[in-house]
């Protein structure tokens, strides 16, 4: 939620790309299911890493950037998606239960008509360019119900007469996506 607040700061269109879902069992399928759910309905593309087709659609003719967390599966990706990359990977660390730092520089290919970068991993992103409004405003469903709230200004944290709070309340905006706004709200 952070990283998608950035990249719509910035005025760039992001995409969520889900990885590693073969991973899963039913039951945390089933929940990966209700966020991809959750995000969609308020204006997400959300797309399969093994979604060939749809990716080569979304990346066709534009610049994209493949960024996540270390271990993510940014290069397994573009392997996917390019096998002539031939990306180093590696496999998941038995003990940290996720994948391991592999890239180590930006580099940028040629693929479908366009461009995509590569980046390598991170474990922390930083907000110190946004204010809370900012975020706030990048955030799709704290901005797109401000203007149901009491005031013009809320930030959906204390205030009364707040719709969002309202809306979570009635499982309407995700409660895990709202918290994360507060933690990161809070953080600035």
């Amino acid at each position: 939620d952070k990283m998608l607040a950035i990249i719509s700061y910035n005025n760039i269109k992001p995409i969520i790309c889900l990885s590693k879902l073969d991973l899963l069992n039913k039951e945390e399928q089933e929940e990966i299911d209700n966020y991809v759910d959750y995000y969609k309905k308020i204006g997400y593309i959300v797309v399969n890493n093994r979604d060939k087709e749809n990716l080569k659609m979304i990346i066709k003719g534009k610049t994209s950037v493949v960024t996540g967390q270390s271990g993510a599966g940014k290069s397994s990706l573009l392997n996917y998606l390019d096998n002539s990359l031939e990306l180093k990977t590696n496999e998941i660390s038995k003990a940290l239960g996720r994948g391991k730092h592999t890239t180590r520089c930006v580099t940028l290919y040629n693929l479908y008509d366009g461009f995509i970068v590569d980046t390598p991993g991170f474990s922390a992103v930083s907000l110190d360019m946004m204010s809370k409004m900012d975020i706030r405003d990048n955030m799709n469903e704290m901005f797109d119900n401000l203007h149901n709230c009491k005031y013009r200004d809320c930030l959906h944290i204390k205030e009364d007469g707040c719709y969002v709070k309202k809306l979570v309340e009635e499982n309407k905006i995700l409660k895990s996506r709202y918290e994360n706004y507060l933690s990161i709200v809070r953080k600035l």
